[in-house]
């Protein structure tokens, strides 16, 4: 996976995780019946929402993960997020951080 994309804006209340370059996604990753990054088949209970995207046509996208991958995600998101956030280099309080540590505990990571 060369390519990953963010998205343009925060969404309210989820992370937004670096996905694979959405021409790399099917109709199934856009809509989030499918993991963004492994393909499995997602349910309602296991889901991780990656963040609304805006699409190429003007639509939006509506991209999932599995637990594992997310958190494997959020790691990433971290990793590029934390040197460069003035609030974490002084406090554990980032939103953003906070966040992540919960998603990457979460996908047993």
């Amino acid at each position: 996976m060369a390519e990953t994309t963010q998205p343009t804006c925060t969404p309210t209340g989820v992370l937004p995780l670096p996905l694979p370059a959405l021409g790399m996604l099917s109709d199934a990753h856009r809509r989030g019946a499918r993991c963004a990054w492994c393909s499995a088949q997602l349910t309602a209970d296991e889901a991780v929402d990656a963040g609304e995207r805006p699409a190429e046509d003007g639509g939006h996208l509506f991209p999932r993960g599995c637990r594992r991958c997310a958190g494997v995600a959020a790691y990433r998101l971290l990793q590029q997020h934390a040197p460069a956030c003035d609030v974490c280099k002084v406090s554990a309080a980032c939103p953003t951080a906070v966040a992540a540590v919960r998603l990457i505990r979460e996908g047993g990571l």
